[in-house]
């Protein structure tokens, strides 16, 4: 399978698992590429009235991530756009998805303090309705 084709598909798995947990979602289908005027982020959730605006980062070992500083800069926009909020989501091989402040550098200690996918989800639909009105 092509590193693109990997790509996509984790991109995929994310959307299906925002979805099963009652968010609006929608995957880029460029992934940023082939759009000249605006930037396309990897996938946007909207939970709970909460935009949660993700750059994907998948490989199938540890090895530092580096986001390029324009894609970053263009991440944050588009969730400022949106009225919501950037992250990076990383995953190493076998290892479950973390979510990160959006940063340009994901190196071994980051990742390793970084939040549980399904414990951030928890905490953000835990959240008490009524703080929302």
């Amino acid at each position: 399978m092509s590193v693109k084709r990997k790509g996509s598909a984790k991109e995929r798995e994310l959307a299906n698992f925002f979805w099963e947990r009652g968010c609006a979602v929608l995957r880029g289908c460029s992934s940023g590429g082939g759009v000249r005027k605006r930037y396309v982020p990897d996938v946007v959730a909207i939970c709970r009235g909460r935009v949660l605006v993700f750059e994907v980062k998948y490989r199938s070992r540890y090895a530092p991530i580096k986001i390029e500083t324009d894609k970053l800069e263009k991440l944050i926009a588009f969730a400022e756009r949106a009225g919501g909020r950037a992250y990076i989501l990383v995953k190493y091989g076998r290892e479950p998805w973390k979510v990160l402040d959006a940063a340009e550098r994901v190196g071994r200690e980051e990742y390793e303090k970084a939040v549980e996918l399904r414990a951030f989800m928890e905490s953000l639909l835990s959240a008490k309705i009524d703080q929302y009105f």
